[in-house]
């Protein structure tokens, strides 16, 4: 069964920087499942294929994380300048 999630995050000013920070992960090869990423007018978008349902939670637990972690360290920067 081939299960298919598509995520869009407004990402605002510091979209480029997420996207590039993000874009180094797609090289990762993953046995159950495919990733691609966009980026349109500051709008990062997040496609994730998976065979199965529990390779889309593992998937999605990790591009999530990176998400928020990414979105959190520009927010930490900005406080520091």
């Amino acid at each position: 069964m081939l299960v298919l999630a598509e995520f869009e995050f407004d990402l605002g000013k510091d979209s480029e920087i997420i996207y590039r920070s993000l874009v180094p992960e797609l090289e990762e090869d993953y046995q159950r499942t495919r990733s691609t990423m966009g980026l349109e007018n500051n709008v990062l978008i997040l496609t994730v294929e998976a065979d199965d349902f529990v390779s889309m939670r593992a998937a999605l637990n990790g591009w999530l994380r990176l998400v928020k972690i990414t979105t959190e360290m520009c927010a930490a920067t900005q406080d520091i300048n």
